[in-house]
């Protein structure tokens, strides 16, 4: 599933990337996700990785694959992690990417912890300030290698952590919808229709690799 699939007639507004581990339950998933993008008329690169040693340090591969797609695609970029389902036409990335903001994501504030970065859906422009934050995200993960139960080593605490290093980046929190964790938003947010689902397909792979 290495490729770009460009549906456009017209240079495309944004990039929607993911990847996923091989040999993994993601691996499956993958394909819902494409099949969802692919009626939205949405372009999109999806790349299979090897195994990086462990979930950990794959969720920590996703600074790196960020970097390189923005190197390589020139292009603006939505992220979303594999497990996610486009359920309509995300206009809102076409609203603010004509804005001064330079990078998506939501905070949430849950019960059990609050200022929780959510990166399963980032929105990045393609530009000095976000590849910088990107590579500082790269640098924070490498002195803070992911362990299970510690989230302040987990890569969206360091993405928020590089991110907050510059205030010069112009930050838009994105509405629930846009990053909806199935069950927990829906709780949280009744009536809120999602337009990026997302299935945290990692507590079915934690129940079925437990170590």
């Amino acid at each position: 599933m290495n490729h770009i699939l460009s549906n456009s007639s017209k240079s495309p507004k944004f990039l929607v990337i993911a990847y996923f581990t091989k040999d993994t339950s993601y691996q499956n998933l993958a394909q819902t996700l494409e099949n969802s993008l692919k009626s939205l008329n949405l372009d999109y690169y999806i790349e299979s990785i090897e195994d990086q040693g462990s979930w950990e340090s794959n969720t920590h591969y996703k600074a790196y694959f960020i970097k390189r797609c923005l190197e390589q695609y020139g292009q603006d970029l939505l992220y979303v992690d594999v497990d996610a389902i486009f359920r309509s036409y995300p206009i809102l990335i076409d609203e603010i990417k004509e804005t001064e903001y330079d990078l998506g994501y939501r905070t949430e504030d849950f019960r059990w912890r609050g200022d929780e970065a959510l990166s399963g859906t980032i929105y990045l422009k393609n530009c000095d300030n976000i590849k910088a934050m990107v590579n500082e995200w790269i640098s924070i993960n490498e002195l803070r290698p992911a362990e299970r139960m510690k989230p302040e080593t987990w890569e969206q605490k360091n993405m928020q952590t590089a991110h907050r290093k510059m205030p010069e980046i112009k930050y838009y929190n994105f509405p629930p919808e846009y990053t909806f964790i199935t069950d927990t938003h829906r709780r949280m947010f009744p009536g809120v229709v999602p337009i990026i689902e997302h299935f945290q397909e990692s507590r079915n792979y934690f129940k079925n690799n437990k170590r």
